[in-house]
């Protein structure tokens, strides 16, 4: 269902399928079309793509139709609900995402819980009997709100929480108590305030406005920019606006945030890549902050597991191809977020298109146009071929091999780069990080999960990248930093095996080979494909 000539569209049940990605965006495109499957999807909307070209034509201001569009969407939502966005009783709450007519996983802003205020977090309160959800909910909104809209420095905020989580002793915000989480929340608006200049946008329809118009100033950000260049791209992207209902994996311990690729990205092997956290919320897993664990999910939660398999397996028969599924559960209930094609290393491409055939998904036609964008002749299999004791190990989050001098910021991989390879270090790799990454050979992240925006970019690139290694310690102020028993400073020399996460000091000779059984298959397609 369309509305005002095309500019907004309304997902969810008894809505159409068929959105068009090149005027609502990708992602809704996507959700409507899981919708109309049967996919449990919170409803939501979209205000289309030509709103985005209009706001910065504008100046950067919204379009004198779009406060209307948004409150003819909300009633939507309401009626979907049966909440109210503003309630003081029965509060909705919304979430605010970008959606580009392509994936750009991360490049641009998304604002959760938007419509809480001191008022509404009682009602959710009230509503859910939950006080230690609702203000964690209601911190994560003024951070976010502070990073994103009013672009202030996000190690201020991220201060506070450690120092909280220090004073209780507890390492994860997951732990601390709805009376902890309430004096939080306030002093982060004391921050806020401080920076500027105002008090939180208490409003909710303000919020809406201001959020809407953060998602749409992001299509024109650095990380779109550095993004296009590195993948030598001209024209500049618009951007949909995608509201949701909230659903909520931080209301409980039977409630989490995850990612789960339908095949292994990096090497393309048919079994499922998922990263969950309890307690979280969508963005935790894919900002890079977060690790998450399929094992305690599949323990934990046995039957949502079961269901979340059943919908890869629908949605990759229905799309014919390998997807990146976000997904919330709220109460043991799952809900799917986003579904998009996964990014994949170049190895990949070549596995999930020559088992894609295998398995009767795709014709041998198809899956020489999965590979129409992959360079063939440059696919070599690496391995280490050393018997020296690694440094430390972490999680692979995408295969081959890397060796290079050790940078500890993005400034220094740019910069080392110019003389041979390099190696980027961080605490966690976040988005912001993709001119390191762009510059880099390798990547190694103390935290963070393999399906992290961030890791999903740096494996599309082909780069080698390990996350959530806990025996790398970093001291950026100093330049210098500590893997395993070993002190490394910045030009030190490294090697990232991403075949088995492994971190070795120095040079590692290596082994390299063409996947030649695999080449042949692609190759036997052409002369079916001919005739």
């Amino acid at each position: 269902m369309t509305d005002n000539g095309r500019r907004i569209a309304y997902i969810g049940r008894g809505c159409p399928g068929d959105l068009s990605p090149l005027e609502f965006g990708n992602k809704a495109a996507n959700l409507a079309r899981m919708a109309s499957l049967g996919v449990p999807v919170p409803p939501g909307f979209a205000v289309a793509v030509g709103v985005c070209d209009d706001f910065h034509s504008n100046g950067g201001h919204l379009p004198a139709d779009v406060p209307k569009l948004l409150e003819k969407g909300l009633r939507h939502l309401e009626d979907a609900t049966g909440l109210r966005y503003g309630d003081r009783r029965r509060p909705l709450l919304v979430s605010v995402r970008s959606g580009a007519p392509v994936s750009m996983p991360g490049l641009m802003e998304t604002l959760l819980n938007v419509g809480l205020n001191r008022q509404t977090v009682e009602g959710l309160v009230f509503m859910t009997g939950n006080p230690r959800f609702a203000w964690d909910s209601y911190r994560r909104l003024i951070q976010s709100f502070g990073q994103t809209v009013f672009s202030h420095d996000a190690t201020l905020y991220d201060a506070l929480l450690s120092r909280v989580l220090e004073s209780e002793g507890v390492p994860d915000p997951v732990e601390l108590d709805s009376l902890t989480l309430r004096k939080l929340a306030n002093e982060f608006e004391e921050l806020f305030g401080d920076l500027a200049g105002s008090r939180f946008p208490s409003n909710p329809g303000e919020q809406l406005k201001l959020a809407t118009s953060a998602v749409l100033r992001s299509a024109r950000g650095p990380r779109v920019e550095a993004f296009l260049k590195a993948e030598m791209l001209e024209s500049m992207p618009s951007t949909a606006v995608t509201v949701q209902a909230m659903v909520f994996g931080n209301r409980g311990m039977d409630s989490g945030a995850g990612v789960v690729f339908t095949r292994n990205p990096a090497s393309g092997f048919r079994e499922m890549m998922v990263d969950f956290k309890f307690g979280a919320q969508g963005e935790d897993v894919v900002s890079g902050r977060a690790t998450g664990s399929a094992v305690e999910f599949g323990r934990a939660m046995p039957e949502v597991a079961g269901e979340l398999e059943r919908v890869c397996r629908r949605l990759e028969r229905d799309y014919g191809d390998m997807q990146d599924i976000e997904f919330t559960v709220q109460e043991g209930k799952l809900f799917i977020l986003q579904s998009r094609t996964g990014k994949r290393a170049p190895l990949a491409a070549l596995q999930i298109a020559v088992d894609t055939v295998a398995e009767g998904l795709l014709t041998p036609g198809q899956g020489l146009a999965l590979l129409s964008d992959v360079d063939l002749d440059g696919i070599v299999l690496s391995r280490v071929d050393s018997n020296d004791e690694p440094l430390g190990r972490g999680e692979s989050a995408s295969t081959g091999v890397a060796a290079g001098r050790v940078a500890l910021s993005n400034e220094s991989a740019e910069a080392y780069a110019v003389q041979g390879p390099v190696i980027l270090l961080r605490d966690s790799l976040s988005p912001d990080d993709l001119p390191g990454v762009i510059a880099a050979a390798g990547v190694l992240a103390a935290r963070g999960a393999r399906t992290s925006h961030a890791a999903v970019v740096a494996r599309q690139m082909g780069k080698v990248c390990i996350v959530n290694c806990r025996d790398l310690k970093l001291d950026g102020a100093a330049a210098k930093c500590r893997i395993g028993s070993r002190d490394v400073a910045e030009g030190d020399a490294i090697t990232l095996d991403g075949n088995t996460g492994a971190v070795y000091w120095g040079e590692i000779g290596m082994v390299e080979e063409r996947p030649m059984d695999l080449l042949a298959t692609v190759q036997s397609w052409r002369p079916e494909v001919s005739a």
